[in-house]
């Protein structure tokens, strides 16, 4: 039975949980989620990960009735969240990480705005980040933030960093979701982001400056630092040149290629200035190949920056 409606109602949203190891954190975690008032039925998709702890204790201890999904093997986050899709059958995707906690009135908030306006496939919005004891700080920038609250976000908006386009923040119409192919189950860093650039092709997508969600630090989820996060990004301008040229196309080629070489050549930086030559190498050959006397004017910025004192 559907969350917030009677035995015979379909859900109109389904919640999409992938989980690996976070039994800890899944009681509070359900607990928000099933507090969500004043929006349209919902079901609970978990996708168990091939969970080694006590995932599925906690799943059947909820009070709530939970579409329950189990891997065998480890299939990574991606997977986890497709599999969640495929196995939902409301019209509007919501997303959720099982450590994270869902802020009151995401889902009737976004449901609202998505009735409201017919034309918007997807709408994301922000969250907040900070350990317990210290003031939180948003996922978005506040002036990022600001400058997109409401707008239309398109492609160029999504590479030029600041913008992750968490799935936690977003509600997605199933239509939308598959007419842009779905989440990209290859792909082990920013497969969200990658998302959000092929949705913003094929229909509309909007940016809300609410937050939704709040991101739990723990131990488990802060090894990611700045240069992880722009080597994700390399990776998916990389992935979506060859296999999405749509996206590359609605950026124009010459900002796109500029975009990417310009990541590259910060990514060459950092490894540079940490003594890694051959990550140094392979990020600079990268930029190499597109658009060769580009990519050496980058590299000579990038070697006269590390001679710099810092």
């Amino acid at each position: 039975m559907p969350v917030g409606g009677s035995a015979l109602s379909w859900p109109a949203i389904a919640v999409v949980i992938p989980s690996h190891n976070r039994a800890e954190f899944l009681p509070a975690t359900l607990e928000s989620v099933f507090a969500q008032t004043d929006c349209p039925p919902f079901e609970v998709v978990l996708v168990d990960d091939a969970s080694t702890d006590d995932t599925a204790a906690v799943v059947a201890a909820a009070r709530h009735p939970i579409v329950y999904v189990r891997h065998e093997r480890n299939r990574g986050v991606a997977q986890a969240r497709q599999t969640g899709v495929e196995r939902s059958r409301a019209p509007l995707l919501a997303f959720h990480d099982s450590d994270d906690v869902m802020l009151p009135g995401r889902l009737g908030e976004l449901a609202r705005y998505l009735d409201a306006h017919p034309d918007v496939g997807a709408v994301f919005s922000n969250g907040i980040v900070g350990p317990d004891g210290h003031p939180p700080s948003t996922v978005v920038p506040p002036e990022l933030a600001a400058s997109l609250d409401g707008r239309r976000v398109g492609v160029r908006d999504i590479l030029r960093g600041g913008l992750p386009m968490y799935l936690q923040t977003a509600l997605i119409r199933r239509e939308a979701f598959e007419r842009a192919g779905g989440i990209d189950t290859t792909l082990v860093r920013h497969a969200d982001l990658e998302l959000g650039c092929r949705l913003a092709v094929v229909g509309t997508v909007v940016f809300l400056d609410r937050a939704t969600f709040r991101y739990r630090l723990h131990g488990a989820n802060q090894t990611r630092n700045r240069l992880q996060l722009r080597e994700g990004l390399a990776d998916v301008m990389q992935r979506l040149r060859t296999r999405h040229p749509e996206c590359v196309e609605a950026c124009g080629e010459a900002w796109y290629r500029d975009r990417e070489k310009r990541h590259l050549n910060r990514i060459a930086f950092k490894h540079l200035l940490h003594a890694r030559l051959l990550r140094a190498g392979a990020a600079y050959l990268r930029a190499l190949t597109l658009g060769t006397r580009a990519g050496r004017v980058g590299w000579r910025r990038t070697v006269a920056g590390s001679a710099r004192p810092s």
